[in-house]
C-alpha cells in the first residue's frame, strides 16, 4: 500500500476515534473464521477491563499488517510471534490465543519437503513465510491471495504442493476432497495479539486481564462456544 494511503488512511481513523471515544482502539476485520470471533470476543472484553473500546473495521487483509505497523490501525487481533521481523513497529501481547498447524498438501505421499519443484502460498498470512524462511525451500514458490487459489493450483496440478494454515481450511473449504492429496503437518503455531508501540504502556494492563479472564474460565468458555477445544 502507498504511504501516502496510509497516511491518509491514519488521518482519517485517528479522526474517526478522537471524534467517538478517547479509549477506542481500531483494527482491522479478520476473515470469518471461529478462531475469529473467539479472539474478537475475547479481546473485547479484555480492552473493557482495562477501559478501552475494541473497534472493528473492513481494510483490505492484504494491506492490514503494514498498515498497523505504521499506525495506521491500532494493531492486529492475532498474529504468529515471527510478524515482529519484518514489521517492528508492531509489539507483541504474550499470551497465547489460540494454537492451530500449518499443513503441507502435496500430490504425492511418498515424496518429501525438499523434493518438491513447487510451492503455493497465501501472501496475507506470515505463517507459510516464516516456515520457509527457517526450512529453506529450492523450488518454485508461488504467492497468491487466499486460500481458494492455492486448491485451484493443487487441482490443476500447476503446483506440486501447498501450505495451509489448518483452520482456513477446515472453514472456508470443508468439503473440499484432501483424499486426493497427501497431507502432513509441518508445525504446530500460536497466535497472539500485537499493539502498535504507541500502546506500549497497555500490554502489562492487557497481558494481566487476559490472564484473568483465563483464571475465571472465560477463555475455555469461549473456545468452547467456537468449537475451538482442539486448537
Amino acid at each position: 500500500m502507498p504511504k501516502f494511503i496510509i497516511y491518509f488512511f491514519a488521518f482519517v481513523l485517528l479522526c474517526f476515534a478522537f471524534s467517538t471515544h478517547a479509549s477506542l482502539l481500531i483494527f482491522n476485520r479478520p476473515a470469518d473464521t471461529p478462531q475469529a470471533r473467539y479472539v474478537i470476543d475475547l479481546l473485547r472484553m479484555a480492552y473493557k477491563e482495562i477501559g478501552y473500546e475494541l473497534h472493528i473495521i473492513d481494510f483490505n487483509h492484504q494491506s492490514s499488517l503494514a498498515a498497523a505497523n505504521e499506525g495506521v490501525l491500532d494493531g492486529q487481533l492475532g498474529r504468529i510471534a515471527d510478524v515482529t521481523q519484518d514489521y517492528p513497529n508492531l509489539l507483541k501481547v504474550d499470551f497465547p490465543l489460540f494454537n492451530f498447524n500449518l499443513l503441507l498438501l502435496k500430490n504425492c505421499q511418498t515424496c518429501l519437503y525438499s523434493d518438491l519443484k513447487s510451492l503455493a502460498i497465501q501472501s496475507s498470512y506470515p505463517a507459510a513465510q516464516s516456515f520457509l524462511d527457517k526450512q529453506p525451500f529450492h523450488g518454485d514458490v508461488i504467492t497468491v491471495r487466499n486460500i481458494t487459489a492455492q486448491l485451484n493450483l493443487m487441482t490443476q496440478k500447476r503446483v506440486e504442493g501447498a501450505l495451509l494454515l489448518d483452520f482456513l481450511l477446515s472453514t472456508k473449504h470443508p468439503n473440499f476432497d484432501q483424499s486426493q492429496f497427501h497431507k502432513e503437518v509441518l508445525m504446530s503455531m500460536q497466535s497472539f495479539h500485537f499493539v502498535h508501540k504507541r500502546h506500549a504502556t497497555l500490554i502489562p494492563k492487557l497481558t494481566a486481564a487476559l490472564k484473568k479472564l483465563d483464571e475465571q474460565g472465560t477463555v475455555r468458555f469461549l473456545k468452547n462456544k467456537y468449537n475451538l477445544t482442539d486448537f
